[in-house]
């Protein structure tokens, strides 16, 4: 746990909010958070706690996101009579492709927009 939390620290997450990511593109921004958190590490059990930190996302919307990914069965969960941890489910059929699109898009930064009113100019 204390690897996950050291890197984060690093990152640029610590430093002022989420980084928009390709992932952010793909899914909506809990979505994409909680998905990031749960399949880049995916032998790592996560509690809700620990998520919204890590997310920097309220603790309501963490929960309502992880009852929607638990009922879609993408996500599984313990408890140890104090905490619910969260994993990603290893056995659902659309893990593999799943993860790799998760660490793939977290890995490539999302395309600034452009401007509005701009066009590129041609043959000038």
């Amino acid at each position: 746990m204390q690897k996950v939390l050291d890197r984060f620290k690093r990152s640029s997450y610590s430093r002022g909010g989420m980084r928009k990511t390709l992932l952010h593109g793909l899914f909506p921004v809990v979505r994409a958070e909680v998905l990031r958190l749960l399949f880049t590490n995916p032998k790592q059990e996560l509690y809700v706690r620990e998520l919204a930190r890590l997310s920097f996302l309220s603790l309501q919307t963490v929960q309502d996101e992880l009852a929607k990914l638990e009922a879609a069965k993408l996500i599984s969960s313990r408890s140890n009579g104090y905490h619910r941890f969260y994993l990603a489910n290893s056995q659902h059929p659309l893990y593999g492709t799943l993860r790799n699109l998760i660490v793939r898009g977290a890995a490539h930064r999302q395309p600034a927009p452009r401007p509005r009113g701009q066009r590129n100019k041609r043959g000038s």
